[in-house]
């Protein structure tokens, strides 16, 4: 996707300081650019790649924007006031605060999740993003107010049996920021973009049979790109939201609150034939036709 600057009464974030964590790639880097495009001023926060960051401050001013990499592991809460620090001594303010930076280990077995990859996951998801928070919020106290946006998982919302260090992260963020919601408004507004199945280096290692499998999940019958979640986030920070906190957006193709008639057609056509095989002997009227309903 080839970005342009966009004429200045079309910049929805005109006038506005972001601080976006994992800004170097993926979910973060598309956040940031289409942020600088908006008129913010961003923070471009990296751990371990400055060059990646220093190509997304490139890309910004590229765009009309203004924009500094700063250095931080989220994970680690020594590094967190440098982060804030950066901001205000960059653009003196900070209006916009989005949580992005995450990691995830894949733990097949459970002797997989050692304490290092407990601690360290909560760290950067949760423990990192709560602090951070805290931080800030005076600012944007003190210039009258501000925004924050968390980032969940759309597989939050199952017991999925795989990576219990990440889902119990991931469902503490989703209770943490509809507690901030309530306990910052109306000053400062506090929601959270769920993002599904996302074209990220979190999946570039899974085969195309399995980007295909995954697309085959979702209605919309394609895995997202990071520009779908960066439009979410945009909104959610806008003024254009300005009545909009405590609440989540989806961006994940309907994965979470809809099935794909087009995949799940084929399976229940081919059970059908089943149904002349039973025997009314067997089976009362009532329940033939529940079953046939139920098809």
């Amino acid at each position: 996707m080839k970005m342009e600057p966009i004429q200045e009464e079309y910049r929805k974030l005109k006038g506005k300081t972001a601080i976006i964590t994992g800004a170097s790639r993926g979910m973060g880097r598309a956040g940031a650019l289409l942020f600088g495009q908006h008129g913010a001023d961003v923070v471009v926060n990296y751990n371990s790649n400055k060059e990646a960051a220093d190509q997304v401050v490139a890309g910004i001013e590229k765009l009309g924007g203004r924009a500094i990499a700063a250095k931080a592991d989220v994970g680690n809460m020594k590094d967190l006031p440098g982060l804030v620090d950066a901001c205000l001594d960059a653009f003196g303010k900070i209006d916009i605060l989005y949580h992005n930076a995450a990691i995830h280990w894949v733990c097949t077995d459970l002797e997989d999740v050692t304490e290092e990859v407990w601690d360290k996951t909560h760290d950067c998801i949760i423990k990192g993003p709560f602090f951070l928070t805290k931080l800030v919020i005076p600012h944007m106290l003190k210039q009258g107010g501000g925004s924050v946006l968390f980032t969940s998982t759309s597989s939050a919302g199952t017991a999925t049996p795989t990576d219990p260090h990440y889902m119990t992260a991931k469902n503490g963020v989703n209770a943490l920021y509809r507690i901030l919601a309530g306990w910052f408004a109306p000053e400062i507004r506090v929601n959270c973009v769920v993002p599904g199945f996302v074209k990220t280096d979190m999946f570039r290692h899974h085969s195309p049979d399995m980007w295909k499998m995954l697309a085959g999940m979702v209605p919309m019958n394609r895995m997202a790109t990071p520009m779908d979640v960066a439009h979410a986030a945009l909104y959610l920070v806008s003024p254009e939201a300005a009545y909009v906190t405590g609440v989540e957006i989806p961006v994940d193709g309907g994965r979470m609150s809809a099935m794909p008639r087009r995949n799940l057609l084929a399976g229940l056509q081919s059970m059908k034939p089943g149904l002349e095989q039973f025997d009314k002997k067997d089976y009362g009227e009532d329940e033939i036709e529940d079953i046939d309903v139920g098809l």
